[in-house]
């Protein structure tokens, strides 16, 4: 039953994204010449721009209008103190934004009823972006940070002849058992490599204590791939298989490429840091919601006295602290426990409900924040960094695909009116999730849009994998929830990790942009 309600989920999740899935649509016919697209939106964004202020300002409207709750993946809180950006008028947009839209299935129902947040500039940058690695100044700060005082043992290279034996017997144990053929077969292999290695492995090993410094490594064992700087770090070492406590690591950019190997290099360096490893065991299949009100602690919260609030003061005062002055949070959610039944934690998981906050974070353009990354681009990672927080402090810390920020094209960026990306969503959210060639079972799709944005976001340069144009764009969030002939059901509080907005529109040109691959 589980394999065939996979099975419908998945059918029903590709049929709904296959329009964006197929390119990246256009609002526009555009003139295609030699330039790539990433130039074409730097001469676009230049553009001089006459702005047309509204008769009546946002500010003065959300000052007359009642108070009201606004709602965000099933968390409800008090209406959010009235923005001051220029751009409500120069864009000539409100701070609420509700349409109505008829799609053409009847299963589909559309609903849009949300809050608009700009950010507090009139100066929205176009500039290059390119992936860099992290400096060892950097990685040292980080580690001080992080570790403190605690003694940081680094990861073993090798295993002792005891642990050896351990895996051999493993492997044995699970011969006595073992029916399928392949399965068999690969244990067998499996066995004959460590005995071999039992006999080259030391009763002993040395413990060595690291001080945050990368050593070089070599990627690829029997094949030369390449080299980068890498750092594994644990506060125990009594089991080479099960680590306990503290554990820092960094995996940086592969360099010295052996391109003649046919091998795709993924780009994306990463830093990562556990305070507790039991905690971030489940942590990936958590759901994340983005959190209004910040000054209480949210009613589902499980186990939290700190405010987000408090939660944001503190990764804040961490980037201070450690010489990031370039680093500010751009959001804070509730982490919960998914209920979905594929990733539901076993019962040795002490860390249930909405146990933690996880705080976003970027480096601001003009006061512009960057939004939550997407999973995506398999070759160049999107940049994210986060932390999760919890009354402990910081229990985990994540920044991965740092971006090298280069030239400023364009100081203030050519934007479209909100009339023009009103109307340019409107078509495209019915075009995007049309069902009328078939529903695979299904009786009723329903998307909410409750959150628009107006962010920064990577364009990746189709000429180039690892070029991009940093630009603005509208980001339209909100949650689905799809319902089965055999009363089943699948939405978006089935998906861990962050909330990806349904539709993204390029605030310069009007271009669709697939949030997954930034094209």
């Amino acid at each position: 039953m589980k394999n065939r309600r996979s099975l419908r989920k998945a059918i029903a999740w590709i049929s709904l994204t296959a329009v964006l899935l197929s390119g990246c649509t256009k609002a526009a016919q555009v003139d295609i010449t030699a330039k790539s697209n990433t130039e074409r939106l730097e001469e676009a964004a230049a553009v001089t721009l006459a702005y047309t202020p509204v008769s009546q300002s946002a500010q003065e409207e959300a000052a007359s209008a009642p108070a009201q709750t606004v709602g965000t993946g099933g968390l409800r809180y008090d209406e959010v103190a009235i923005p001051t950006s220029p751009l409500y008028d120069l864009l000539g947009v409100s701070t609420r934004y509700s349409v109505d839209l008829e799609p053409t299935a009847d299963v589909v129902k559309i609903v849009v009823d949300a809050d608009v947040y700009l950010p507090d500039t009139d100066k929205l940058p176009t500039l290059r972006v390119a992936p860099r690695d992290f400096t060892q100044e950097e990685v040292t700060r980080l580690f001080n940070a992080l570790c403190g005082d605690t003694v940081m043992y680094k990861a073993r290279q090798e295993m002792t002849r005891a642990e050896v034996e351990e895996r051999i017997a493993d492997v044995e144990a699970e011969m006595q058992t073992a029916t399928d053929k392949d399965r068999i077969k690969k244990l067998e292999s499996n066995l004959v490599y460590w005995k071999e290695a039992y006999e080259k492995a030391p009763e002993t090993v040395p413990t060595e204590i690291s001080d945050g410094t990368l050593e070089e490594r070599q990627l690829g064992i029997q094949e030369y791939l390449g080299k980068y700087m890498a750092l594994d770090a644990y506060e125990h070492q009594e089991n080479y298989y099960t680590y306990s406590g503290k554990s820092f690591h960094v995996h940086g950019e592969t360099y010295d490429k052996n391109k003649q190997s046919g091998y795709d290099f993924p780009v994306g360096a990463n830093i990562w840091y556990t305070r507790d490893q039991s905690f971030g065991k489940y942590l990936n299949y958590n759901l994340r919601q983005w959190i209004v009100d910040e000054s209480t602690v949210p009613a589902e919260a499980v186990g939290l006295s700190m405010t987000p609030a408090e939660a944001r003061n503190l990764v804040e005062t961490f980037w201070a602290d450690s010489g990031f002055e370039d680093m500010v949070v751009s959001g804070v959610y509730l982490v919960c426990d998914s209920p979905h039944d594929d990733y539901a934690s076993t019962g040795d998981d002490p860390y249930v409900g909405c146990h933690a906050y996880v705080v976003t974070c970027g480096q601001s353009i003009n006061g512009v924040m960057p939004p939550p990354a997407n999973n995506g681009d398999p070759h160049w990672g999107f940049e994210s960094c986060s932390f999760t927080v919890t009354d402990n402090g910081v229990e985990s810390f994540n920044w991965y695909s740092p971006y090298a920020y280069g030239d400023v094209t364009t100081e203030k960026s050519a934007l479209l009116t909100f009339d023009k990306i009103d109307e340019i969503f409107q078509k495209m959210m019915l075009v995007k999730y049309d069902l009328t060639g078939g529903s695979n079972g299904l009786t009723s799709a329903t998307y909410r849009i409750d959150r628009v944005a107006l962010e920064m976001s990577r364009v990746t340069d189709r000429k180039s994998s690892e070029k991009g144009l940093l630009v603005p764009v509208w980001n339209f969030y909100g949650t689905y929830y799809f319902t089965y002939d055999d009363g089943h059901n699948f939405g978006s509080d089935d998906r861990e990790g962050f909330p990806s907005p349904l539709l993204r529109i390029n605030a310069i040109d009007g271009n669709i942009i697939e949030p997954r691959y930034g094209c």
